[in-house]
């Protein structure tokens, strides 16, 4: 069988036949508006780039690259930055003469979870991902600036499942790495309300889950339409930044127009509530309603009043009710606050990317440091009655 891959710098030179041939229109995540959305509000940060794989001419796999430039000073001055995680960042950069890193990665940026490469029914996933693999060298070598400037290959995030395929990068020389988990509460069929949620839960969750909602009783909520975003743009994008700005290690910013975008081409599975306080803003949550789950994007708050008025557990405990409300399987939470999302009922759901340093030598010195990287550790809670100590996988 005769495998022939093609590079595109924009989805909208891919084919309109693409999407139906692949049958991926059921995936949100690899629909062509969804990925518009992304390359249209934030090229001045990333460049964007698809890598079509065809077998026999017909198309079997579609790749999103992203490439990116971090800024050695964003990584080791987080005000949550481990010392280790500024060890790896020096350690990196001393094979460089500049002061940013330039980043190749094969997944979307903004979110977690396999969203990076999608691989048609009933195909060879070993082999696509090694034409893949093929392929970005061939963008980096087509392009003499990236194949001067590249520094670092990032593949993204692979499940625990899919690791006995995805392990065929390490023979590209690339290191696993296994990252904050992104935590997924599975919704129970019997929960046809949220307060059937609540009363699944052993006497002290329930009593911390009504807490929160007495707490934030002053608290007023909307769900905003794609003119609502556009109108308040401005405020999201404060609270956003203010999230950004406590987070220990965050690749990029997201241009909140993104969201707009998303909200007017899917009304009904794009979400964006706001908490109003005396008509002002002081928080929002966003999410995505993909097949049967709702994964959480970005969050934004005033963290002035937060612990007065409990927005940010305001928000977790929505993203619940969100789900039961919609008749959903499984809310995504994401990754960071892990003992927190536990007492809601999420489980760890183990992420692993793969990640080398272009050049040899560098990549060298590179692994050892690599292989010291290990999740955020923290305390697993079991909130509900009847629970089961696993980790979903």
């Amino acid at each position: 069988m005769n495998y022939s891959n093609t590079i595109y710098n924009s989805i909208n030179e891919l084919p309109d036949s693409l999407w139906n041939e692949l049958d991926c229109n059921e995936n949100i995540y690899f629909s062509k508006d969804y990925l518009y959305a992304f390359e249209a509000f934030n090229a001045e940060m990333i460049d964007f780039h698809y890598i079509l794989t065809r077998k026999d001419d017909l198309p079997v796999s579609l790749a999103a690259i992203q490439i990116l430039n971090y800024d050695f000073d964003k990584l080791v001055s987080a005000p949550n930055s481990s010392r280790f995680i500024e060890k790896i960042g020096r350690h990196v950069f001393c094979f460089l003469k500049r002061d940013y890193l330039k980043m190749i990665i094969c997944g979307n940026t903004f979110l977690s979870g396999e969203h990076g490469i999608f691989i048609a029914k009933d195909q060879d996933k070993r082999e696509i991902i090694e034409e893949i693999l093929t392929s970005i060298q061939k963008l980096i070598k087509s392009d003499p600036f990236l194949k001067k400037s590249t520094d670092v290959i990032l593949i993204k995030d692979f499940i625990k499942e899919s690791l006995p395929i995805s392990d065929r990068i390490k023979k590209y020389n690339f290191s696993p790495i296994k990252v904050d988990p992104t935590m997924v509460l599975e919704l129970d069929d019997s929960w046809i309300s949220f307060d059937d949620y609540l009363n699944a839960f052993k006497s002290k969750f329930r009593v911390k889950a009504k807490k929160a909602y007495k707490t934030s009783r002053q608290l007023t909520e909307k769900n905003f339409s794609s003119d609502d975003i556009l109108e308040n743009i401005d405020r999201l994008s404060e609270l956003y930044t203010n999230v950004i700005r406590k987070s220990s290690f965050n690749i990029g910013t997201l241009d909140l127009s993104t969201y707009e975008y998303l909200k007017n081409n899917y009304p009904e599975n794009f979400i964006l509530k706001a908490y109003y306080l005396d008509d002002i803003i002081v928080g929002f949550m966003s999410g995505m309603i993909n097949e049967n789950r709702l994964d959480a994007h970005f969050i934004g708050l005033d963290y002035e009043l937060n612990k007065e008025h409990a927005i940010y557990s305001r928000i977790l405990y929505d993203y619940s009710k969100i789900g039961i409300e919609k008749g959903l399987k499984y809310v995504n939470f994401g990754r960071t606050s892990g003992e927190i999302k536990s007492t809601l009922g999420a489980k760890p759901q183990e992420l692993t990317f793969y990640l080398r340093h272009k050049k040899s030598v560098a990549n060298f010195f590179f692994k050892p440091f690599l292989r010291k990287i290990k999740p955020t550790h923290y305390e697993q809670r079991y909130p509900f009655k009847k629970e089961k100590a696993h980790a979903l996988v």
